[in-house]
């Protein structure tokens, strides 16, 4: 793949929809290309979690273990994201990544996109007004929960 188609496939990415052309060219320059057989393991929960995946073709299960058994969260396919929380923290992974045919991604490291929210502070004040955002639309089912486990206590 060139730079250029690189740079393509990121923009699709809803996540970097505010990012401008040179942080983008950087992430595309700096991200690494793979490729997953069917049933591969991109990671396993409880994994450290250093980078974000973009699916680039195919598709992606995230599944969690209950009870023994691999529960299906989602199925991911072109154009998402995996492991954005990665990208911004440290953390581990809270699922499973497994490739449902063959499937190619694009791993970001999050070194790269720290990198980049420094050299390009606008995009770390989008970033943290977006998070802001979701947090708040979040409140009204915390509370929720929050409700229903107090009445059960």
């Amino acid at each position: 793949m060139t730079l250029e188609t690189d740079i393509e496939i990121l923009r699709k990415v809803e996540f970097f929809h505010e990012f401008q052309p040179d942080p983008l060219r950087l992430l595309a320059f700096s991200a690494e290309s793979r490729e997953y057989a069917d049933r591969a393991v991109l990671f396993d929960e409880g994994d450290m979690a250093d980078s974000g995946f973009v699916v680039i073709s195919g598709r992606i299960d995230l599944t969690r273990t209950e009870s023994g058994q691999h529960r299906l969260l989602m199925s991911l396919g072109p154009s998402s994201l995996i492991g954005e929380l990665a990208l911004i923290i440290d953390t581990t992974r809270s699922s499973r990544a497994v490739s449902v045919g063959r499937s190619r991604v694009m791993q970001i490291r999050q070194s790269t996109f720290r990198r980049i929210l420094t050299e390009y502070p606008e995009i770390a004040v989008k970033m943290q007004t977006k998070i802001a955002e979701q947090l708040a639309s979040m409140e009204p089912e915390l509370n929720r929960i929050r409700s229903e486990l107090a009445s059960e206590g």
